[in-house]
């Protein structure tokens, strides 16, 4: 197939919701283990199911049950939906992010989403962006595991859209985005401004935008950015941004 294809990530993406969603989802965290979290930096998953999975073996030490997982996220997206409903500034799309899709689709290129939250949390946050909700391929319903979440949104994009996407581009804003890209060989766009964005830069990222603003020049960096190189103190160190 000659048509490229985009995955986006969702958190710090497409949606402005890194802060929203870190906070409700450790509040949550502290709220049904009974303690005091304010990072879940040290998961060896970045993904809520990967997450919960972590939190429970560490402080309950055991898995989760699929009873608290259910209750996690429903607890979970309850808190969202508050914040929304109080605060839906928190909730706003990165600058630029639907013409940008609508840009990308006009130009020949396909466009999928994946995610490691789950999916009614990320559903909640593409309508609140209002950004298009049919295009979420692969969330953390589907895997604890960061790539092979991307690797099934691929696969569902390729069925999708009737043939083998030979260059994918995945766009995401934090380290284990790089890493995704370099095991499964992709390109990768990063997104963030300052700080964030020269971590994107020293983890192996090739290309880094602010945000969508500037439609063309998003699009010539999706043409000609390359797969990641990992530095290997990156490699060595714990997947957060």
């Amino acid at each position: 197939m000659n048509a490229p294809l985009a995955i986006f990530d969702i958190d710090g993406t497409l949606c402005d919701t890194l802060e929203v969603d870190d906070e409700c989802f450790c509040s949550v965290a502290s709220e049904l283990l009974q303690i005091s979290l304010a990072s879940w930096e040290e998961s060896p998953q970045v993904t809520d199911a990967g997450i919960v999975d972590w939190l429970w073996r560490r402080y309950r030490s055991r898995a989760p049950t699929q009873p608290e997982i259910e209750a996690f996220v429903a607890r979970y997206e309850a808190a969202l939906s508050r914040q929304l409903n109080q605060a839906p500034s928190r909730f706003a799309a990165t600058r630029g992010a639907a013409p940008l899709l609508d840009c990308l689709r006009r130009e020949g290129w396909h466009v999928g989403i994946a995610t490691g939250g789950w999916s009614r949390t990320a559903l909640l946050k593409l309508r609140a962006a209002d950004l298009p909700v049919e295009l979420l391929f692969a969330s953390s319903d589907d895997s604890p595991d960061r790539v092979t979440i991307f690797e099934l949104a691929k696969r569902r994009a390729d069925a999708t859209y009737h043939g083998i996407h030979e260059r994918v581009v995945l766009i995401g804003d934090g380290l284990w985005d790089i890493r995704v890209a370099a095991s499964l060989g992709w390109a990768l766009l990063g997104v963030g401004c300052g700080e964030r964005g020269a971590r994107l830069r020293q983890g192996g990222a090739t290309a880094v935008v602010d945000d969508f603003l500037d439609g063309n020049e998003v699009l010539r960096l999706l043409r000609g950015c390359a797969v990641p190189s990992i530095p290997l103190s990156a490699a060595a160190a714990s997947a957060r941004a």
